[in-house]
């Protein structure tokens, strides 16, 4: 945001805060706002403004869905420009098992430092939305982004296939405008190994609502391993099933999220024996539903339960994303 102010009720002196508010913003469409207790004034002043903006930059004054918005306190003596959010969408891969999607401060710390996150301040010392900030914040002129996905990964989950969906959100820019097929290919090749991203173009603010309330399907690849030693007729007799299933949240989850059971679906496609102790499932997930626990059951908190259905204490190793069904 940026801010200026006047000393005069003066209308020269007021556009010309206007226009130094307004100094290396870029911009198409704008709002405006202006605070005063003299109606007349108010209304002749956010004539003026609208008439000086609209000509000077050649933007179109719009109610709602501006890309930037200019309040002018005439009683303050303040003109504010407010830019809206630049929104990219796109589909992110994650390759380490190392990184998370978001960041987050440390919930014992809060960001302080301490020895449960080796006095980084930060739950993991990488995340998607890190990377991308990088390369996708200097472009538009903006410090900061919050990142939208839908849904989300652990750390330690590899997200595969043709990626997860996410709204890249670049907060208070100062450019709207990019070359998102050069910043994909700039992303691409500083972090290969890392992170991946492709089909990014410019969103709307309403498609994070629809992100985020779309129930998506995911495909899971999970490695398992058995307390005892498994047949391949064992294991084939849950291939090709579909189950449905009550969740209670998770034990590793409980800190940050409400306890209730929760009713999903599971089917699992394929089953493949490595050796007698571990197997690979192939899994279709309803959306929020906890693989791993859906693998080893959870203390009997999820019902039924790969463990359950084999007789077997099995565990999950290692999972995979290889898919989102949008």
């Amino acid at each position: 945001m940026n801010r200026t102010g006047f000393k005069d009720l003066n209308e020269s002196e007021i556009l010309d805060s206007v226009r130094r508010a307004l100094e290396g913003l870029e911009f198409s469409t704008f709002g405006l706002g202006v605070c005063a207790k003299d109606a007349l004034l108010k209304l002749k002043i956010r004539e003026s403004a609208i008439s000086y903006i609209s000509s000077s930059y050649n933007a179109i004054y719009e109610s709602d869905n501006h890309n930037l918005y200019a309040l002018i306190d005439l009683d303050r003596g303040i003109v504010e420009a407010r830019p809206s959010s630049v929104y990219i969408e796109g589909r992110y891969n994650k390759y380490s098992r190392k990184i998370a999607q978001t960041f987050h401060y440390c919930f014992r710390c809060k960001g302080r430092g301490c020895s449960n996150c080796n006095f980084t301040g930060k739950l993991s010392e990488l995340s998607v939305q890190e990377i991308l900030e990088q390369k996708l914040l200097a472009p538009f002129g903006s410090g900061h982004s919050k990142f939208h996905g839908a849904g989300r990964e652990d750390v330690d989950v590899l997200m595969l296939g043709a990626g997860r969906p996410f709204i890249f959100e670049a907060l208070d820019p100062k450019k709207r405008s990019a070359d998102l097929k050069a910043l994909e290919d700039e992303i691409n090749s500083a972090f290969n190994g890392l992170v991946g991203v492709h089909s990014l173009s410019f969103a709307k603010k309403e498609r994070i609502e629809q992100l985020k309330s779309t129930p998506f399907e995911k495909v899971y690849s999970a490695l398992c391993s058995c307390g005892e030693k498994i047949s391949p007729q064992e294991l084939n007799a849950i291939a090709g099933k579909a189950f449905d299933v009550a969740q209670m949240t998770p034990e590793r989850v409980s800190k940050r999220r409400v306890e209730k059971e929760r009713s999903k679906s599971a089917k699992v496609l394929s089953v493949q024996l490595l050796n007698d102790a571990e197997f690979r499932l192939e899994i279709l997930a309803s959306h929020g539903l906890y693989v791993k626990e859906f693998i080893s059951g959870d203390g009997e908190r999820t019902k039924p339960s790969v463990s359950s259905l084999l007789g077997k204490k099995c565990a999950c190793k290692e999972l995979d994303v290889i898919e989102v069904r949008a």
